[in-house]
C-alpha cells in the first residue's frame, strides 16, 4: 500500500488512489445492518455469521472473554447474541474483524505491535463508559468511534512510509500535536483519512463524522465529539499511548465545559475508567 506524496494533495485523493485500503469482512457489514433492525431475530443473526467459520470463532473468541462476566461459555453465535444483545454483538464483530487488521507497528505512530490496537480498544471502551455516565446521544456508536478513531493512521503509515520519519521527528523532537504535524507535512490529517476510509466501509455517516471531529469538539460543540476526544484524553493518561516517546496530546480542559461535566467529576471518572480497562485486560488481548 505505497504511494508518493508528491501525487496526493488530500486525504480524497489518497484514499481514491490506493488500490488496497484496509478493509472489513463482509460478514461484519451485514452484522451492522441486521442489528440495527428491529424485526431480525437472533437465528437470522446468527445464520449470516455462521457463513464464515473463522470470523465466527473469533467473535464467540471475544464473547467468551472475561470482561463479558458470563458464568458459562457461550459456544454459539444464535446464543451469544440472545445473552448479549444484539448491539452488543455488533461490538464483538467488530472487534473480531480488527483485532488483525490493528496488529502491527506504524512507522511515524507507535513502535509497538499492539500500540495502536490497546490504544482503540481503550478509547472504545472508555466512551462506551462515558455513554452510560454522562448524558451523550451516541450510545450505539461510541464504542465503533472510539475503537476507529484513530484508524486512519493505519492507512497513512503504509500508504506514505516514506514520509513517516519525518512524522515522528516533528511529533516526538519538536512536540507537535501529531494532526497538527499531519496538516503541516501531508496538507491532511488521520482524522480526515479515517473518517473516509468508513464511509468506504458503509459504517453509519455518524461514525464517520465523529472520527472526523474527534480533535476538534471545541469548534462543533458536539458533545458525542467530546465524548471520543475525552476518551482519548483518558486513555493516554492512563497509559494507553500510542508512542510513550510522544509528548502527551495537549488536552484542553474546555472539552469538559461541551461534555457538561467538572474537573472532579473528571477526575472521578478517570478512576472508573481505570477499572474498566483494569478489567478488560482478557479482551483486550483477546485471552
Amino acid at each position: 500500500m505505497a504511494t508518493t506524496l508528491k501525487t496526493v494533495s488530500s486525504a480524497e485523493e489518497l484514499i481514491g488512489k490506493l488500490q488496497d485500503l484496509p478493509s472489513l469482512p463482509a460478514v461484519v457489514m451485514q452484522v451492522y445492518q441486521m442489528a440495527d433492525d428491529p424485526n431480525v431475530h437472533a437465528q437470522q443473526l446468527a445464520y449470516e455469521i455462521g457463513k464464515d467459520q473463522g470470523f465466527t470463532a473469533r467473535l464467540l473468541r471475544v464473547a467468551n472473554s472475561a470482561y463479558y462476566g458470563m458464568s458459562r461459555q457461550v459456544g454459539t453465535i444464535e446464543e451469544a447474541v440472545v445473552v448479549l444483545g444484539m448491539n452488543t454483538v455488533k461490538n464483538l464483530a467488530l472487534i473480531a474483524a480488527t483485532y488483525p487488521l490493528f496488529q502491527r507497528a506504524l512507522i511515524g505512530y507507535t513502535p509497538h505491535v499492539s500500540g495502536l490496537w490497546m490504544h482503540s480498544m481503550a478509547v472504545g471502551l472508555i466512551a462506551q463508559t462515558g455513554t452510560r455516565v454522562f448524558d451523550t446521544p451516541v450510545r450505539n456508536e461510541a464504542f465503533t468511534a472510539g475503537l476507529l478513531h484513530d484508524v486512519g493512521k493505519l492507512v497513512i503509515s503504509s500508504a506514505l512510509p516514506d514520509w513517516m520519519g519525518d512524522l515522528y521527528d516533528m511529533v516526538v523532537h519538536r512536540r507537535m500535536p501529531v494532526h497538527e504535524a499531519e496538516k503541516e507535512l501531508f496538507g491532511f490529517t488521520h482524522e480526515e483519512v479515517g473518517a473516509l476510509l468508513v464511509e468506504r466501509w458503509k459504517l453509519p455517516p455518524r461514525i464517520a463524522a465523529l472520527i472526523r471531529a474527534h480533535h476538534q469538539s471545541l469548534a462543533t460543540g458536539d458533545r458525542a465529539c467530546a465524548l471520543i476526544e475525552y476518551a482519548d484524553y483518558c486513555a493516554n493518561q492512563l497509559g494507553y499511548m500510542m508512542n510513550p516517546d510522544a509528548p502527551p496530546e495537549p488536552f484542553d480542559t474546555r472539552v469538559l465545559n461541551v461534555l457538561g461535566i467538572t474537573i472532579e467529576e473528571s477526575d472521578q471518572f478517570l478512576k472508573r475508567a481505570e477499572e474498566v480497562l483494569r478489567a478488560s485486560q482478557n479482551l483486550m488481548s483477546l485471552k
